[in-house]
Order: C-alpha cells, then structure tokens, then sequence
C-alpha cells in the first residue's frame, strides 16, 4: 500500500497505520488472523485496539483503491 496514502486516509478517519493494517487485512476473509509482535505492554494493546475496527464497505472500497494504486 502506499504508505503515505494510508499514513493520511488513517489519519482523516482519526485512526493510526496500525488500526488500518489491521482492520484492511482483517476485512478479507482469507486472512483468517494477523499475527503481530510486541515487546512492550502498550503496543499489546494498540494491537487489540487496532483488531477492533471494523471497516465499512465504503471504507474498504477506498482503501482497497489506495492499495490498488500502489
């Protein structure tokens, strides 16, 4: 994904790169878990945060676009 695009469509929808990592690849049923590290009890829960958005069709569609135009 262009990670700016991303960085800036995360951002306008009050949410970080993380959340929509998350959220983008948890919205594809062939992914059926993410799996991601931590090391520190903070970024513990920024992770189970970020795996609590849900995207909206719409949502997808446009992120789905930003990824598509690389």
């Amino acid at each position: 994904m262009g990670a700016r695009l991303g960085l800036l469509w995360a951002i306008a929808q009050g949410r970080t790169l993380l959340d929509l990592a998350f959220a983008w690849l948890l919205a594809h049923p062939v992914v059926p878990s993410v799996i991601a590290g931590a090391t520190k009890p903070e970024q513990i829960d920024a992770n189970v945060a970020a795996g609590a958005w849900v995207l909206t069709p719409a949502q997808k569609a446009e992120v789905d676009a930003i990824v598509e135009a690389g």
